[in-house]
């Protein structure tokens, strides 16, 4: 074994342990990874930069422009009615069609779009019809990933497994050059889902929907002068009379009372750390005598705005994660103002009671949600600059029918070039975005926000990684150990380990970081036996994609599992035998359709 493949595997693990342990943002550690290359001389100074112009990069960057233009243009929003009139049929039929329909657009426009559209529409459907919430948003989210696995643009890593197959000298997939195979696990999926629906996903009649309970609000709010609580007993207040209204700490002068009980007597300037439903809090922050603490109303001395209330929900690599509440300011939301947090997992149900401050302990995670309040001005045209998206609480500006068109010609044209053979995909993609800007369906300014820059930013920092396994000839000789180990094994066999090796890792690891490890890895075994690389190469496809029995392998899967109708175990029952079905499926599928 060579120093630099030491040097290497060291910089892999040393990797991991960062993106497991979320100590930095996932944009962080990429980076930190691409300099401990080029510090080490795995890479060169032109090689490690090469990601910001790699094709697969620019060509995802352009897909998430059209995607955003689709739904900010409520192109989206008109299919979600598609799905309105099936989700009110039985569960037998209402499933496996809107898993199928979900998966079918799932293949070409942005699973998390649509994950996000129902995660808006189902809870008001479920009031207004009496719909078992648990029984559709989990399938939904997994249909989503199986529907990606159908095309070349389902996802961002088929987009990547199929760029370092191009720089290894092979040919390309073409769009819907393995879409049977996808179908085929996609059907196994649908059917197999529905089951497990039906055994272990049960209708929970203490969930917030059930009761009709809002989520609760983490906030902190300080007792001005004038205000009437002072003086009082902690049992003669409006906390203590109303349920809805919980203290979880008193912060006064630095002094942290933990556990304030009736005979508590109120003071000025003390501040409340307080787990309330937003209505409870808007009447706390319209009454004079109180004040909402954040870092926004210490650095512009603002009082809280008068506009509309605005809950958003945390995306996984959200620049917010990390932070606390009161660290974010009116700049970071746009001139919005923070008036509340609301974790994934009640905070009366943790641990968090006992730590030292609620106020400076408790951190943001992706699948949280934030109340904001606006500004009068800001009403009609505000949006989420971070990674994170609107939720409810706010009437969107009415799309203009012009751009709506445009936008859906725009998607068609993109895939219609590709399949006739005009254009390869990061061509199209990018005289799509040109259609948008021309025809003025998308500005600029909306385009840079519609960029999941952290996600952009990981994916350049992380190709160089590929070129430096080339370099050192680590693909090689991991893939010569795997084969050692596996020698007597068929190649029927070792598809199928390598398909479970790299869903694993997928399920603990960002699917694109896994592919981009994994793909040099498998085109070196395939080499290696004298085998096509194109079953090995669809294999990691697929594999790093389906991250279905942990709800942080894949976005969709966090977004669903912060509405809090799901328990961890959930997606370990449900996700777990799914994936060791599609796991045994795939193993005979994809030989089937790509003979070694």
């Amino acid at each position: 074994m060579s120093v630099e493949i030491v040097i290497l595997l060291m910089v892999l693990l040393i990797g991991t342990v960062l993106f497991l342990t979320e100590f930095f943002t996932v944009d962080k550690t990429a980076f930190l990874i691409m300099v401990s290359l080029l510090v080490t001389g795995l890479i060169s100074a032109e090689e490690a930069i090469s990601g910001f112009s790699n094709q697969a990069v620019i060509t995802i960057l352009s897909l998430m422009i059209i995607t955003y233009a689709l739904e900010e243009n409520n192109c989206i929003a008109v299919i979600s009615e598609l799905f309105i009139p099936l989700i009110k049929k039985p569960l037998m039929i209402a499933l496996p069609l809107i898993m199928l329909m979900v998966g079918g657009f799932s293949a070409f426009i942005s699973t998390t779009a649509v994950v996000i559209l129902f995660v808006r529409i189902v809870p008001d459907l479920a009031k207004k019809h009496n719909i078992k919430i648990e029984k559709f948003m989990m399938p939904i989210s997994y249909a989503g990933i199986m529907g990606g696995s159908c095309t070349l643009i389902g996802t961002s890593t088929n987009l990547i497994v199929n760029d370092v197959a191009i720089q290894n000298g092979l040919n390309g997939f073409s769009l819907f050059q393995f879409a049977h195979v996808g179908l085929a696990l996609i059907a196994i999926g649908t059917v197999l889902t529905l089951i497990l629906t039906k055994l272990f996903l049960k209708v929970n009649n203490n969930t917030l929907l059930q009761k009709e309970r809002k989520s609760k609000y983490f906030t902190t709010v300080k007792l001005l002068p004038k205000n009437k609580m002072i003086g009082l007993y902690y049992k003669e207040s409006i906390f203590y009379k109303d349920p809805r209204k919980k203290i979880l700490q008193v912060n006064r002068n630095g002094n942290i009372i933990k556990f304030p009980n009736y005979s508590l007597k109120f003071q000025s300037g003390d501040v409340l750390i307080i787990n309330s439903e937003i209505e409870e809090i808007i009447e706390l922050k319209n009454k004079p005598e109180f004040e909402i603490i954040s870092e926004s109303a210490k650095t512009d001395g603002i009082r809280p705005r008068t506009g509309k209330i605005v809950e958003l929900l945390i995306l996984p690599n959200s620049k917010f994660i990390g932070k606390r509440l009161y660290e974010l300011n009116s700049y970071e939301l746009d001139g919005a103002y923070p008036l509340g947090l609301s974790k994934h997992k009640n905070i009366l149900q943790t641990s968090l009671v006992l730590i030292e401050n609620l106020s400076s302990k408790v951190r943001i995670d992706a699948g949280d949600k934030i109340l904001v309040q606006l500004e009068d001005v800001q009403e009609q045209n505000w949006e989420p600059l971070d990674n994170s998206t609107i939720l409810n609480l706010i009437e969107l500006p009415q799309a203009d029918r012009f751009k709506s068109y445009v936008s859906f010609f725009t998607i068609l044209l993109v895939i219609g070039l590709v399949v006739f053979g005009v254009t390869n995909i990061l061509q199209s993609s990018l005289i799509g975005v040109g259609l948008l800007i021309v025809t003025r369906s998308l500005s600029m300014e909306k385009a840079y926000r519609a960029i999941n820059w952290p996600i952009i930013f990981m994916l350049a920092c992380l190709i160089p990684l590929g070129t430096a396994m080339q370099n050192s000839q680590a693909d090689t000789f991991i893939s010569s150990g795997m084969l050692f180990i596996l020698g007597g094994f068929s190649p029927q066999i070792i598809l199928s380990l390598l398909f479970l090796f790299t869903m694993f890792i997928s399920g603990v690891v960002s699917n694109n970081a896994t592919a981009i490890v994994l793909t040099p890895i498998a085109i070196s075994i395939a080499q290696s036996l004298g085998l096509s690389t194109y079953p090995f190469l669809i294999t990691v496809m697929i594999a790093a994609n389906f991250s279905f029995f942990t709800p942080v392998g894949y976005q969709t899967n966090t977004i669903v599992y912060g509405m809090g109708i799901y328990k961890f175990k959930d997606f370990v029952k449900v996700g777990g035998i799914l994936s060791f079905v599609l796991w045994i499926s795939a193993s005979f599928i994809i030989p089937h359709f790509f003979p070694f």
